[in-house]
């Protein structure tokens, strides 16, 4: 005879799990771009063969020609990092870390390296250094090795550690001298590192079985559409701003005597509204913190984090850099990213003043290459990517290394 309480517990259980359900697919309509949610919504609905819902495009019909706005542009296509986050369910890992690791994989590059270092992660999903470290091991141990590399080294090294090859000097090849050995300078490098001719292509051999690029082979690029997802307008001395609903169908519903069905669409619109809330309320700070980027027509950009955001919302970090992916804001002087607007790492400006600092002070016949200016920046406890030291160096306004050199 069944138990009472064991039916009030397997109800209980139930609805855990469809609230699970619910807010996984709230998580999951909340980072897509307009493009994707349009394509969700149509493969939701195409499976209702009663014709219980009808969606409605004439919002869009009568779309105004000034607001709609496509591009091309290249992205990163979802085959690739499906392929990773698949792979976390082979680890034995609780959900924290593998939040951690898909939000790792949802941030790199079409190549598969990553571009944010470890203090914004930590700083956006407010992680401890315990949690990064785990998660990025696990990052460290997914197929195609080399993943969340920061760096073509790193990548390298990632991958020797996987075989189990931990030779001090060709990780010193791989470290200081690669650039030498794409100049094919044999000698430098074997009296820098002090071996003969054998062991030094006995390490190229070994290098040149390893992968520079981790995505080389897997669907990453095509070309997509963008929608702006928000509109924005100056009237005099007001900042406006409208939330694209247009570019969405309306989901009207024919049919509610299929019970589960309607619930099931009921969700999915909720969550296509909470989509809108939550873009919405990111706005409002967004425009109140930014005025001035957008009366100066982006000249102008003052720090805001994504933490500080979600603080004052009540929102998880996690929640917010969700919203803000892949949406595009179409202003009078073009097309944003709308995460261009936020400062992902509140120590980004002492970061560029070490670097004003250290190109101010560098020896003018040999100026810092940007990978010097990691490695040094790595010397002080500060972990960034090369790419990341360019992007920094271009905004203080500062040519490369060789445009830098003096001649005397």
């Amino acid at each position: 005879m069944t138990n009472k309480l064991d039916i009030i517990e397997k109800q209980k259980l139930t609805q855990s799990l469809k609230l699970s359900q619910t807010m996984k697919m709230s998580i999951n309509i909340l980072k897509m771009s307009i493009t994707d949610l349009n394509k969700f919504i149509e493969k939701e609905f195409s499976k209702d063969l009663l014709g219980s819902v009808e969606l409605n495009y004439s919002n869009q019909k009568g779309y105004n020609d000034e607001k709609k706005l496509e591009i091309n542009y290249l992205t990163d296509e979802k085959d690739f990092f499906q392929i990773l986050e698949e792979q976390l369910s082979y680890f034995k890992i609780n959900k924290r870390i593998k939040e951690i690791c898909i939000f790792i994989i949802n941030n790199l590059n079409k190549k598969g390296y990553l571009e944010l270092s470890k203090i914004e992660i930590k700083d956006i999903l407010e992680a401890t250094d315990k949690e990064i470290e785990e998660a990025f091991n696990i990052i460290y141990n997914l197929e195609p090795y080399g993943v969340g590399a920061y760096s073509l080294e790193e990548c390298l090294k990632i991958q020797l550690k996987v075989k189990n090859i931990a030779d001090e000097k060709l990780f010193l090849l791989i470290d200081k001298y690669l650039y030498l050995l794409a100049d094919k300078k044999y000698d430098l490098i074997k009296e820098k590192l002090n071996i003969n001719e054998k062991a030094l292509f006995s390490y190229i051999n070994v290098i040149k079985s390893l992968n520079p690029i981790p995505s080389r082979g897997y669907s990453v690029g095509k070309v997509r559409k963008i929608i702006p997802d928000i509109f924005v307008r100056l009237k005099k001395d007001e900042i406006l701003y409208e939330i694209n609903r247009d570019s969405i169908p309306q989901i009207n519903i024919k049919d509610k005597s299929n019970e589960k069905y309607y619930k099931k669409i009921n969700e999915i619109i909720n969550c296509i509204e909470k989509r809108y809330e939550t873009l919405d309320k990111i706005m409002r700070i967004v425009i109140r913190e930014q005025s001035s980027f957008f009366t100066d027509k982006g000249k102008k950009i003052n720090n805001l984090k994504i933490s500080n955001v979600a603080y004052e919302l009540n929102l998880n970090p996690s929640t917010v850099s969700r919203a803000v992916k892949e949406k595009y804001i179409k202003t009078d002087f073009g097309i944003i990213s709308l995460r261009k607007l936020f400062s992902l790492d509140s120590n980004i400006f002492s970061y560029q003043k070490k670097i004003l600092e250290y190109i101010e002070n560098e020896n003018k016949g040999k100026p810092y290459s940007d990978q010097d200016i990691a490695n040094l920046l790595e010397k002080d406890g500060i972990k960034i990517a090369r790419r990341t030291v360019s992007k920094y160096r271009e905004k203080l306004g500062y040519k490369s290394s060789n445009k830098r050199k003096k001649r005397y």
